[in-house]
């Protein structure tokens, strides 16, 4: 395999990754390509690749109570009393339910895979997911989705059809820092799962 291979050349990405997985397999080296950013000193750039992503997290959601002016006798006070506690009671609850953490979408992604990290390309501006701080990831490769959590960060979730090349790349990189051992308990899923 060209080690200057990139996502531009030939071929279907499924095909890519199962080609880069037997390449790996085999001895050969990860690609390294030209880096279309500054990166530190010594990082090497595996991978240029597009995804969809989310992020498993709450948001902050403000609304409105109803607010109902009652007229007429006590009767039509306490129907309205009643109509505007009822009111008020589901757009709390609906409230509630758009800012419990769910899946929210990031849009199209740019991810650069080097030794260390993902840089990703979000709202303008690049963000580092360091490898150090990956601690499980759960990749669905019939989908062509991964799934990462971290210690302290919520989740992110990347989906596209060059997911399975990314995560052959993650998953040889995560071998390479942390022994083979620490990539198969990361790729381990539960039991029952």
């Amino acid at each position: 395999m060209d080690a200057t291979w990139s996502r531009g050349d030939g071929g279907s990405e499924w095909t890519a990754a199962t080609d880069l997985a037997g390449h790996i397999a085999a001895g050969g080296e990860l690609p390294s390509i030209p880096s279309p950013v500054l990166m530190d000193a010594g990082e090497v750039l595996h991978a240029d690749l597009p995804a969809q992503g989310w992020r498993f997290h709450g948001a902050d959601v403000t609304y409105v109570a109803p607010h109902v002016v009652a007229i007429g006798g006590p009767l039509m006070f306490g129907l309205t009393a009643a109509g505007s506690a009822v009111a008020r009671r589901r757009a709390r609850h609906e409230a509630e339910a758009l800012a419990a953490p769910q899946w929210r979408p990031l849009g199209a992604l740019r991810i650069l895979v080097t030794d260390r990290r993902l840089l990703v390309w979000h709202k303008g501006a690049w963000a580092s997911v360091w490898f150090s701080v990956i601690r499980e990831i759960r990749p669905d490769l019939a989908v062509g989705r991964l799934d990462m959590t971290f210690e302290d960060d919520p989740p992110y979730c990347l989906a596209g059809p060059w997911v399975p090349y990314l995560t052959v790349i993650v998953t040889t990189l995560l071998a390479g820092i942390r022994g083979v051992r620490a990539v198969e308990d990361a790729l381990a899923v539960p039991h029952g799962a």
